[in-house]
């Protein structure tokens, strides 16, 4: 295998490829898993004073009889369903994990932020660690992870019939002000919410939009110093610019 090239014609066969990708051990992801994390730290020619980290899952198609494929039916198809954390001020990868097909988006996550939190931390102890991720991650489990380690996070929150009474007064305000303006309408409801699995109510925003195509509501759950006060900053601090917003969940 060693002295045989990628472009080749003589390939290496799927049984010798299978034996090597089996032959890789816990210890040598875990060596893997360091030398990624050596290279995102390494980016920071300077102590930041802030990192955000964006968590995400992605769909990966599987062809063949991989093992731990599944079938997704959202996606509809056989596939991995890996999970990545990138650095919002670098746009380098951080952290990326291979899991099964139909997993949930947090399986493992709250590991991955401990191992990040602690790795980030050893090298630069004063740094104020920001976490993003859509509303497949939001929820009590990455909630309290986060309070645990001491981060500051933004979730994307499912809007429910709760929170679509809580903002309709709201909904109709921004409808109203297009009407009468004809210009996009963008206003805020921050709030205390406590879903039923949740242990203790929890800062929310809520965003209301109305532009031209027509009615948009979404949510976030936050513990951001300053949410109620100023809960544009909020909303605008979880989507980012542009080239690092996470496709339509956010």
């Amino acid at each position: 295998m060693r002295d045989r090239l990628p472009n080749g014609i003589d390939l290496t066969s799927q049984p010798t490829l299978s034996r090597f990708e089996n032959a890789v051990s816990i210890a040598d992801l875990r060596r893997l898993r360091d030398a990624l994390c050596d290279e995102f730290l390494d980016a920071f020619t300077v102590p930041p004073a802030r990192i955000t980290l964006d968590m995400d899952v992605f769909d990966d198609p599987a062809h063949g009889r991989q093992q731990l494929i599944c079938f997704h039916g959202f996606y509809e198809q056989y596939q991995y369903l890996p999970i990545a954390i990138t650095c919002a001020e670098t746009d380098m990868v951080a952290l990326v994990g291979q899991r099964h097909g139909t997993c949930a988006a947090t399986l493992g996550a709250d590991d991955d932020l401990r191992y990040l939190t602690r790795r980030i931390r050893q090298r630069f102890p004063d740094v104020e660690i920001v976490v993003r991720a859509d509303s497949a991650f939001g929820g009590p489990l990455m909630y309290e992870v986060c309070e645990e380690l001491r981060l500051t996070h933004t979730f994307g929150l499912s809007m429910n019939q709760r929170l679509k009474a809580a903002s309709a007064d709201l909904l109709a305000q921004a409808e109203k002000q297009f009407e009468e303006t004809g210009m996009k309408q963008r206003l805020f409801l921050p709030l205390m919410y406590q879903a039923d699995s949740w242990d203790q109510p929890r800062q929310v925003v809520i965003k209301c939009e109305a532009p031209a195509q027509g009615t948009n509501r979404r949510a976030v759950s936050t513990n951001r110093p300053g949410w109620l006060v100023n809960p544009t900053a909020v909303y605008d601090e979880y989507t980012g610019p542009p080239d690092h917003r996470s496709g339509g969940a956010r």
